[in-house]
């Protein structure tokens, strides 16, 4: 049995990104040990170097999530310079899905990869004679990294062993997407939900299959709240109410990367409470006496005292500060101090 007839059915058995998992990050490291270990097995390759782009970070610079053989330079390298400037890595992004050798560069389109600055600067100074680039996208195109290779030998990088690197695409193209995470999680919600993805710098994604809805649309209320708050502490769990008065209830989920999923869903008031007894009840789990939460909504003492006996009753509660608790652990809180949106 050949190199290539044994891949199928390992490449079955690894541990694949088909459903959640309360480890994603743990589950990624997995993956990228064992798969690259075995590819670098099957292609006797010198050294190789699996890397993701990050398409929330607004930057062609790349991350290493697994190698070996390469030095930190020439990864760094590999990384910034040789995908923004490179031809080679121009060529294997824009124009073809295979695993491109230096020879096939050369055979295709009359580029000598050898000299160039990757390949004289930091490559063959380290005794590579001969290496490969692949880029890797997802079924619906869109582009997750590239997988790099490189051996001593010319010879060693022959057709079999191109063929072999190209069947581990698929897997390898699901292991570098950075936006997998967000998008496991969303397949655990309601078919009817919304969700977007945020990056540290601000920068809002849509999700592949996912809409983000009228709210968290570009241009959307919740979206631009979400924004102008994303680092100065929301609860990652918390009420909104849309221009009519309706609940929505909104998740901000951590993700591998630092990104955020951020999802929606319409749904009645918790508790059969309304709007106000919602608002009431935040100000109440904030520590405010009935004399504040008056000043603060612009309503009487008597309506507020009759609003809290309500929540009291309709929470099954017997003291403010059981409120509060349940409010907290529930996800009951509004993201913004009701009396600023008077």
């Amino acid at each position: 049995m050949g190199e290539a007839e044994i891949i199928d059915p390992i490449v079955r058995t690894m541990v694949t990104w088909t459903k959640a998992s309360s480890d994603p990050g743990g589950q990624l490291e997995e993956n990228v040990l064992e798969i690259t270990l075995l590819l670098r097995d099957l292609v006797r390759c010198s050294a190789f170097a699996l890397t993701a782009w990050d398409p929330t970070r607004n930057s062609h610079c790349h991350k290493t999530l697994a190698s070996d053989g390469y030095t930190e330079k020439t990864l760094a390298h590999v990384n910034d310079a040789f995908v923004k400037a490179n031809r080679g890595f121009a060529l294997a992004h824009r124009n073809d899905p295979r695993s491109l050798r230096w020879r096939d560069y050369r055979e295709d389109w009359n580029f000598d990869f050898s000299e160039t600055e990757t390949a004289q600067e930091y490559l063959m100074p380290y005794g590579y004679k001969e290496g490969s680039t692949m880029c890797l996208r997802l079924p619906d195109g869109r582009y997750t990294g590239a997988i790099h290779m490189s051996w001593t030998s010319v010879a060693a990088a022959t057709n079999e062993r191109r063929e072999i690197t190209e069947r581990f695409r698929p897997i390898l193209a699901t292991i570098c997407d950075q936006l997998r995470t967000p998008q496991l999680l969303v397949e655990t919600l309601a078919p009817d939900a919304y969700a977007l993805v945020i990056a540290p710098t601000g920068m809002a994604f849509d999700l592949p299959n996912r809409t983000p809805g009228p709210y968290l649309g570009e241009g959307g209320a919740l979206r631009q709240m979400i924004l102008a708050k994303i680092g100065s502490g929301l609860p990652q769990r918390f009420l909104w109410p849309d221009e009519n008065g309706a609940c929505h209830r909104i998740m901000i989920t951590p993700c591998h990367g630092d990104v955020c999923l951020v999802t929606e869903e319409a749904t009645t008031w918790p508790f059969a409470l309304s709007l106000r007894e919602i608002q009431v009840l935040h100000l109440i789990a904030g520590g405010a006496s009935n004399p504040e939460i008056s000043q603060r909504l612009f309503i009487s003492a008597r309506t507020v005292s009759t609003h809290v006996e309500h929540i009291l009753a309709k929470m099954g509660c017997f003291s403010r500060s059981k409120l509060a608790a349940m409010a907290a652990s529930e996800g009951l809180l509004l993201a913004e101090d009701p009396s600023r949106r008077l």
